[in-house]
Formats: C-alpha cells, sequence, structure tokens
C-alpha cells in the first residue's frame, strides 16, 4: 500500500518508528488460551506520523512474542474535516498515518480488515490540559521518590487523565489513572503513586519525564481495566474491556498530550 498523494523518504519513516516505540507495549494475559487480535492505535495532538500496531496474542505457555499481522488494510477518518487516511505498513504489523493531523475535539473511526477479520472503533479526542509542571516528594513507603504532577482540571466535567512516566529513558510499568469525579475544577498536585512495587523506583539524580494524555472514557475504561488486571494474582484474570468492536483486544486513542521533565536532586 503507498501513500496517497505523498513520498515519504524512508529515513523519516524510520525516525517515526524509533519515536512512536517510546509508546509503552502493552501486554495483555488472556483468560483463555485462544490467540486474539491485539490493536494498539494511537492519535495525538502532537505532529504525526501516527501509528497503529496488529499482532496476535499467544497462549500462555509461548514465549513473550507477539506475531505481527502484516497485510492487513487500515483506514482511519476523521468525522470533522472529512479526511480519509489509509495507513501504509512500514514494518510487520506497524502502520502509519500519511495525511491526518490530530485535532482536539475532532472525532476519529478506525476501520481493520485483516483477512476476514473486520474491526472497528471510534475515539473523540478530549481539549488539551495542560501538565503545569512536575515536583517531587519522598515515598512514605520508602528511601525513594515519587513525581507530583501540577495540572489544572477544567471546569467541565468529564475529564480523564492517564499518565505516562519515564525514568532516564525506561518507561515505567505502572499504569496511572485519574478522572475528575472529586476534582473537577480544582488544581491537582498528588503524586504518581509508587506503592504498588510494579514500577521503577526514583532515585536521587534520576531524570524524569512525565506525559499528561487527556483521553475519552472509553479508553480510560480499558486502562482501568488493564490496570485491575495487573493486580489480579489469578491464573486466569479477566480481559481488559477494549473500545474495538468486531472481536479483539487492545484499544484505539485519541488523546492530547502535555509534557514535562524534572530532575531529582
Amino acid at each position: 500500500m503507498r501513500f496517497n498523494n505523498h513520498t515519504i523518504p524512508g529515513y523519516f519513516i524510520l525516525s517515526c518508528i524509533v519515536f512512536c516505540s517510546c509508546q509503552k507495549v502493552i501486554n495483555v494475559h488472556l483468560n483463555d488460551s485462544s490467540p486474539q487480535y491485539v490493536v494498539e492505535g494511537n492519535i495525538s495532538d502532537q505532529p504525526g506520523v501516527y501509528t497503529v500496531s496488529i499482532t496476535k496474542s499467544i497462549n500462555f505457555d509461548q514465549d513473550n512474542v507477539y506475531p505481527a499481522v502484516s497485510g492487513a488494510l487500515v483506514v482511519i477518518t476523521d468525522r470533522n474535516s472529512g479526511i480519509v487516511d489509509s495507513l501504509s505498513e512500514v514494518t510487520a504489523g506497524h502502520y502509519v498515518t500519511s495525511r491526518l493531523k490530530g485535532i482536539p475535539g475532532d472525532t476519529y473511526d478506525l476501520y481493520i480488515k485483516a483477512g476476514a477479520k473486520i474491526l472497528t472503533a471510534t475515539s473523540t479526542m478530549p481539549l488539551l490540559v495542560i501538565l503545569d509542571s512536575l515536583s517531587y516528594e519522598m515515598s512514605s513507603f520508602g528511601r525513594n521518590y515519587e513525581i507530583v504532577p501540577i495540572y489544572t482540571d477544567p471546569i467541565v466535567k468529564g475529564n480523564y487523565y492517564h499518565f505516562r512516566e519515564i525514568i532516564n529513558d525506561s518507561e515505567s510499568t505502572s499504569i496511572y489513572l485519574r478522572d475528575d469525579r472529586y476534582v473537577n475544577g480544582q488544581t491537582i498536585n498528588q503524586p504518581l503513586d509508587q506503592s504498588g512495587g510494579s514500577g521503577q523506583r526514583i532515585s536521587l539524580g534520576d531524570n524524569v519525564s512525565v506525559y499528561l494524555e487527556c483521553i475519552d472514557s472509553a479508553v480510560y475504561q480499558y486502562y482501568y481495566g488493564l490496570q485491575q488486571t495487573s493486580n489480579q494474582n489469578s491464573a486466569s484474570p479477566s480481559n481488559p474491556a477494549t473500545n474495538i468492536t468486531g472481536g479483539c483486544l487492545g484499544y484505539f486513542s485519541a488523546h492530547t498530550s502535555s509534557f514535562k521533565n524534572v530532575i531529582v536532586h
């Protein structure tokens, strides 16, 4: 598949793949051993390209390598502008846009045809909430630090947040989520709690970056289910609720992103 009316140099595509690879890889644990499609799609208000990855899940007794799904038809449509973007497969199972620009408030439709399988999803990009600053404080659960993102929730209710934390170029495996149910319109300075122990410890001298992503409610529910699954000790954890129809795992997210960096000293 070729880009529509665009020719993008190979080195640009490769650089975009490297950038996008900084996104957290979602490891989904199935509640049965039947392989399924796993989709991870992201559009943001930051300059593209944007990515959709398609893999297949694996059985419990297999190595942690997810087979890529090549040759799929992947299309994203911006309902507001009418732009239709047919994504190109630049590496196995990894598809990128060529025309779309992420715009807060716009609604995006994802269409995937992989063999006989048809998958669809819709996500509306929330308005941007700025991450004003980062601070840090000593954790109550040991001699390590916790990062404190500071931002102001809008007056309008129904805002959902996902935080990505990168410590010395290594992304935390913890899933940090918030909503504005009890703090609507307030300035928030709550630390990213590491008491669960799944994330990387933060020490003096560490360079920490945080991305504040404003997500829609369906994507929030997906991450919440994934967070609960990661906390389960059951041998058969439940699958997180996907916002993609047609029978698969994963998510499709149109979100805004705001970034800050701090060095702990």
